[in-house]
C-alpha cells in the first residue's frame, strides 16, 4: 500500500515539474474564410520560448472545432513540429458564420503524454466565394488602385486559393458578368476583361459576379419539323420546335421583345468532374442598360442577384482612378553657363498631379538606368519649377530630373556645361597702338625728307676778307655796319645766298 501511495506521489511530482518547464508556444494559421462547400486548410508550428523549434521529443496533435458537425482530429506520434489539418465544409451540413478551431499539443514523457501548449483562431465560413479585382498595363501587376489612360487595362479577378480549387473542380459551369459603374459591359469565359479607360481624371467603380452552377449538365431536344401546306396562293411554313431548357435561369431581353439564352451550358457531360465548358461572350465598349435586361445586376449600393442553393456566388468589386502619365517634358534656359554664375532653368510636363519632384547632381556625363531613387522628394501640385544652382569649377555636369505621379515615372537627364573664358585683347587695343606707330614713323619720314629738302635750298659760303689790304670804303664802317650791310645784300639778291663776312681779325 505504501509502495502504490509512493509511485503515485512520484508521478504526480514528475507530473507537476514536467508542467512547470514546458514552455513551448504554437502558432497557429490558415488559408481561410472558406466558401460553403469548400475546404480550409490550417497549420501549426511549435517553437520554444526563446523562438527556436523544440527537438528529441515526440509529439501528438488533436484538433477541434465548434462548427455543426464539430470535427475533431489527433495526428499520430510524431517529432515534426509541424502539422497541418484540412477540413471540408458541405454546403447541406454547414451555415455560413465565424467559428473556432483549436489544437492541443502533447509530448511523449516516460511512457505517458503530457500537456505542452494549446493556441485556438477564428475562421469564416462564407457564402460567397472570396478575393478581389486586381489589374494589370503592359503586362505588369498594379500596385494599387490608379491606372494609366494610355494602355489597355486587364481586370481579373484574384480568387482565394481554396475557393478556385473548389468551384473549378465541382461546378459544371461558370459565368463571369463585368459590370462599369453600374452598367452592363459583357460576360467572358474566363476571370479576365479588358477595357480601356481614355478619360484621364475619372474615377470608375467595377464590379464583377462570378456564378458557378453545380445543376447536372441538361440536353437540347429538337422535335420533328412540322409542315404545314396551304392553297397555293399561300406560301409553305416550316416552323422548327425547339425545347431548350436552361439551369442559369438567365436571358436578355432584346429590343423588340424576344428573350434570348444568355449563357451556353454543355450540351453533354459525363460526370460532374468533367471538363467545364465556360459560358463565352466578347466584351464590349457599348454599356448595356441594366433596365432592360434580366441579368443578375450588381452596383454598388443596389444589385439584383436571383438566389438558387446550387449556385455559389462570387461578387467582386473594387473602385479605380484614371491618370494621365508624365509626358512632354520641356526645359527652357541655357546649360552653358561660366563658373559662379547662377544655372537658371525652368521644368515643365503634361500629365495628372500631384507630382513628386527629385533632383540628382552627378559629375561628368550620366548614363540613366531606369531604377535611380531619391531620399527626399518635392510634392508639387503643377508640372512647373525652376532649377536654380551654382556651380564653382567649369567641367560637365549631369542634373538628373526624377517626375512621379500616380501612374508613371520619368528620369530626365540635363547635361550642364561650365566653361572657362580663355582672356583675349580687343581689337581696338591691337589697332590703334599700330595705327599711331606707323602714323609717327609717316611724319619722322616726312620730317626728316623735309628736313633735308629745306638744307638742300641754302647754300652757305663763307667770304674770306683780307682785311689788311686798304679799302677806303670800309674804313669808316664799323662791324655791325658793315654785317648789316651783308644782309640787306642778301635779301635784295633774292635769299638765295647768304654771304657772311669773314674777318681775319676783329680788331678793328
Amino acid at each position: 500500500m505504501q509502495t502504490t501511495r509512493f509511485y503515485c506521489h512520484l508521478v504526480w511530482g514528475v507530473w507537476c515539474f514536467l508542467q512547470v518547464i514546458a514552455k513551448d508556444y504554437v502558432k497557429l494559421t490558415h488559408d481561410g474564410s472558406v466558401v460553403l462547400g469548400g475546404t480550409i486548410t490550417f497549420r501549426a508550428d511549435l517553437y520554444t520560448e526563446d523562438g527556436k523549434r523544440p527537438n528529441g521529443n515526440y509529439y501528438r496533435y488533436t484538433w477541434k472545432d465548434n462548427s455543426l458537425m464539430n470535427h475533431e482530429y489527433q495526428t499520430a506520434k510524431t517529432s515534426n513540429t509541424t502539422t497541418f489539418w484540412s477540413i471540408s465544409y458541405p454546403r447541406e451540413n454547414n451555415i455560413p458564420g465565424s467559428y473556432n478551431v483549436e489544437i492541443k499539443v502533447e509530448y511523449n514523457a516516460i511512457f505517458i503524454w503530457m500537456f505542452d501548449t494549446s493556441a485556438h483562431t477564428v475562421f469564416e465560413i462564407s457564402e460567397y466565394l472570396s478575393g478581389n479585382i486586381t489589374m494589370q498595363q503592359a503586362n505588369k501587376t498594379i500596385d494599387g488602385d490608379y491606372i494609366s489612360n494610355v494602355s489597355e487595362t486587364k481586370l481579373m479577378i484574384d480568387m482565394r486559393k481554396s475557393d478556385y480549387n473548389f468551384i473549378m473542380k465541382k461546378a459544371t459551369a461558370i459565368s463571369t458578368y463585368w459590370f462599369i459603374d453600374c452598367k452592363y459591359y459583357g460576360q467572358t469565359n474566363d476571370f479576365t476583361f479588358a477595357y480601356n479607360f481614355t478619360s484621364p481624371n475619372m474615377t470608375h467603380e467595377i464590379g464583377a459576379l462570378v456564378i458557378a452552377s453545380y445543376n447536372p449538365p441538361t440536353t437540347t431536344t429538337v422535335l420533328p419539323l412540322t409542315t404545314t401546306t396551304v392553297s397555293p396562293a399561300n406560301v409553305t411554313t416550316v416552323t422548327p420546335i425547339t425545347s431548350t431548357t436552361n439551369p442559369n435561369g438567365t436571358h436578355v431581353t432584346t429590343p423588340n421583345g424576344t428573350n434570348i439564352i444568355a449563357t451556353t451550358l454543355p450540351t453533354t457531360v459525363t460526370s460532374a468532374k468533367s471538363p467545364i465548358n465556360f459560358t463565352t461572350a466578347a466584351p464590349s465598349n457599348a454599356s448595356i442598360d441594366a433596365a432592360n435586361i434580366s441579368l443578375p445586376f450588381i452596383c454598388s449600393n443596389t444589385s439584383i442577384i436571383p438566389p438558387d442553393p446550387n449556385k455559389t456566388y462570387g461578387y467582386f468589386y473594387n473602385k479605380i482612378y484614371v491618370r494621365a502619365p508624365i509626358s512632354n517634358i520641356s526645359i527652357e534656359g541655357t546649360n552653358w553657363i561660366q563658373p559662379w554664375d547662377m544655372l537658371s532653368l525652368n521644368v515643365t510636363c503634361k500629365g495628372s498631379g500631384p507630382f513628386l519632384k527629385c533632383l540628382r547632381f552627378h559629375s561628368g556625363k550620366y548614363n540613366v538606368t531606369g531604377n535611380e531613387t531619391c531620399d527626399s522628394v518635392d510634392h508639387l501640385h503643377s508640372c512647373s519649377f525652376p532649377i536654380l544652382h551654382y556651380f564653382l569649377e567649369p567641367s560637365v555636369y549631369t542634373i538628373l530630373i526624377i517626375l512621379n505621379n500616380n501612374v508613371s515615372k520619368q528620369i530626365y537627364p540635363v547635361t550642364i556645361n561650365i566653361y572657362k573664358v580663355t582672356t583675349k585683347p580687343q581689337l581696338s587695343v591691337i589697332v590703334v597702338p599700330v595705327s599711331c606707330s606707323l602714323v609717327a614713323v609717316v611724319l619722322i619720314v616726312f620730317g626728316v625728307a623735309y628736313y633735308i629738302q629745306s638744307r638742300a635750298r641754302f647754300t652757305v659760303e663763307v667770304a674770306d676778307f683780307d682785311f689788311g689790304q686798304s679799302n677806303p670804303e670800309m674804313e669808316y664802317k664799323t662791324f655791325t655796319e658793315r654785317l648789316r650791310d651783308s644782309f640787306n645784300n642778301t635779301v635784295r639778291s633774292g635769299g638765295k645766298r647768304l654771304i657772311v663776312p669773314y674777318y681775319g681779325s676783329m680788331n678793328h
